[in-house]
């Protein structure tokens, strides 16, 4: 029988990042090559990609990002201007240098230029098949999607994960933006019936 998980955002963030927390290093490294067989093929073949620097346990996007690069997308990578302000996104070229962010995040430099995304990849402590996401609890991402929507018909955002990360159910508020797929290791989920196309 399946242990249940907690229902309230802050007690299933907690319990989630513990189990992230205890994925071993072989097996994220295998995760993280599988994963960008699938990103390949969920991206458009069109369109600037932010993606974003994996940290915190977040299964590995490098190898995502140096496929879509070669593919040809435009590349960027988030940056925080301030508490309670959507990211911005500046370009970044696979293996370019980066430097020190807000919270310990490696960003592209103040030189790079800021560029509009298409595609979001989107980093993510839980989801669920109706492409719910929980993330950190700062709101970020949330404000970011919502903006970007606002400004543009054309924009898909998707979320990566350990297959592992899937929950039954995010209780999700009326401030959440959803995803319009999720690719883990295992493949591609999309919203609303959760099925897998691997």
């Amino acid at each position: 029988m399946q242990r249940s998980l907690p229902t309230d955002k802050n007690s299933l963030r907690a319990e989630m990042l513990a189990a992230r927390g205890r994925i071993d290093v072989e097996t994220s490294k295998t995760a993280a090559v599988a994963l960008a067989r699938h990103m390949v093929e969920a991206v458009p073949v069109e369109g600037i990609v932010a993606g974003y620097v994996s940290a915190r346990g977040e299964i590995g996007m490098h190898e995502s990002l140096a496929e879509l690069s070669e593919r040809g997308h435009a590349l960027c990578l988030p940056v925080v201007r301030g508490k309670n302000e959507p990211l911005v996104f500046r370009r970044w070229r696979i293996d370019h240098p980066l430097e020190m962010g807000q919270f310990g995040i490696r960003v592209p430099p103040e030189t790079e230029p800021e560029l509009i995304p298409e595609i979001v990849i989107v980093p993510l402590v839980a989801f669920d098949a109706a492409g719910h996401r929980l993330g950190y609890g700062a709101g970020y991402y949330d404000r970011t999607i919502a903006g970007l929507r606002r400004r543009q018909k054309n924009i898909t955002i998707i979320g990566a994960a350990y297959a592992s990360q899937r929950v039954g159910s995010i209780p999700a508020e009326a401030h959440d933006e959803g995803m319009d797929m999720v690719v883990t290791e295992r493949g591609i989920i999309t919203p609303p019936h959760g099925g897998v196309r691997s």
